[in-house]
């Protein structure tokens, strides 16, 4: 068997035996402790809102607005050391936070400004009202119920993120490794929260990646398929493909152990990616 081949039915346990079934699980029932949803108003507010909706929107709070290839979901992500992100899947805009009864003062890390309005809330969704630089908009968004109750583990805070600001240079492969490393752990800890709530979807869309997930397994992208907002964290597609072939050297060099006794697939995966992490 060929790398290039075993790079796409690479599987991450030790042996095949109760993992044969190998379909993709982004609606996958887990079973186990589940982490038990906030009750505070600032703990249930630290989570990801997907915007679903918008009534005068800007270019970020659309879907589909096509850029280099890849395309936009808008959302945002409030986290429980008030930071937040605006558009976690896309742009990537990080500023910091207070909420004061219904109301959310923002300032973004490029001294800009915006006061969020919670105007109703039913469920799991809310109706926001978001004014600035003059302009108000509606947005209506959905939280997916998972939270990172420590910020440093939340896979969409600015140090745990960085791995997708492209460089403004070529890197050398010591600065790719780690760039990987960083990839690797992002999706580490994305497992972990949808694992500990009571979340039966991970939601993949949108978000850089090389990998493919499969129930007891790990594929790698095929180059000519490879996703092109992963591309665009690199400084180059040249860079981009010899990351690829690095990650894919690793998963087919190395042997890690997944653990057959545990029946919580998000759990497994978790743990594979931190020694895939561990051992690069």
């Amino acid at each position: 068997m060929t790398n290039r081949y075993f790079g796409y039915l690479f599987f991450i346990c030790s042996f095949i035996t109760g993992c044969a079934t190998q379909q993709e699980h982004n609606d996958e029932k887990i079973i186990g402790e589940k982490m038990p949803a906030p009750k505070d108003p600032f703990h249930k507010l630290c989570q990801y809102w997907e915007v679903t909706d918008a009534e005068n929107p800007t270019y970020r709070d659309i879907y589909d607005n096509e850029v280099q290839g890849v395309y936009n979901y808008p959302g945002i992500v409030f986290m429980t050391d008030s930071t937040f992100l605006e558009d976690p899947r896309a742009t990537m805009r990080y500023g910091k936070f207070t909420l004061k009864g219904k109301v959310i003062n923002a300032e973004f890390d490029d001294g800009k400004k915006a006061i969020y309005t919670i105007e109703d809330v039913q469920a799991d969704t809310m109706k926001i009202r978001r004014e600035e630089k003059g302009q108000t908009t509606i947005l209506y968004v959905t939280g997916d119920r998972v939270f990172w109750p420590d910020a440093s583990t939340n896979p969409y805070n600015k140090i745990n993120s960085k791995w997708r600001i492209k460089p403004p240079k070529a890197e050398s492969s010591q600065e790719l490794n780690e760039r990987l490393k960083e990839f690797v752990r992002f999706f580490q800890y994305l497992f972990i929260g949808y694992a500990e709530s009571d979340n039966n979807k991970v939601d993949f869309m949108g978000l850089p990646s090389c990998f493919n997930w499969y129930q007891g397994g790990i594929t790698v992208q095929n180059k000519k398929r490879l996703d092109k907002k992963w591309i665009n964290c690199f400084y180059s597609e040249e860079q981009a493909l010899q990351a690829r072939q690095m990650i894919e050297d690793n998963l087919t060099s190395k042997k890690y152990n997944w653990d057959t006794t545990q029946t919580n697939w998000l759990k497994q995966t978790a743990d594979v990616l931190k020694q895939i992490h561990d051992k690069m």
